[in-house]
């Protein structure tokens, strides 16, 4: 079974999301708290990311225990700056426009995951192009 475009490429843009939660803080040089928490939960998104990647290359649909996962971080990432105090607006932006990127693009996989659970996926959720 073939992934549509549309599911590999969310894949990637959940990817790349955790990239720009990573490096945020390390490019506008973060306090070490909010450094050390964004970067490690980007790290960790990139894993279970990284995984549903993988397995949506490999055997042409994503996995839902790491489609929730990357979700969850996802979400970490879009309120985490909210709990730290004197947090730069670039920072804020940054951290949660890349946990918001891993946290959609995931939520999608994981439900196209339950499609092919419930047996109504073709795999071409894109209008028929694969």
């Amino acid at each position: 079974m073939q992934a549509s475009r549309f599911t590999r490429a969310s894949a990637v843009v959940a990817l790349l999301g955790c990239l720009v939660a990573f490096v945020g803080p390390l490019a506008l040089g973060a306090n070490p708290g909010i450094r050390g928490s964004v970067t490690l939960s980007a790290v960790v998104g990139a894993i279970f990311a990284g995984k549903n990647f993988l397995t949506i290359r490999e055997r042409g649909r994503p996995r839902l225990a790491a489609g929730v996962m990357a979700t969850a971080v996802g979400v970490w990432l879009i309120i985490a700056p909210l709990q730290y105090q004197n947090v730069q607006p670039a920072l804020t932006a940054l951290t949660q426009f890349g946990g918001m990127c891993l946290a959609a693009f995931s939520a999608y996989t994981a439900l196209v995951a339950v499609e092919y659970y419930m047996g109504e996926s073709d795999g071409a959720d894109d209008a028929g192009y694969s």
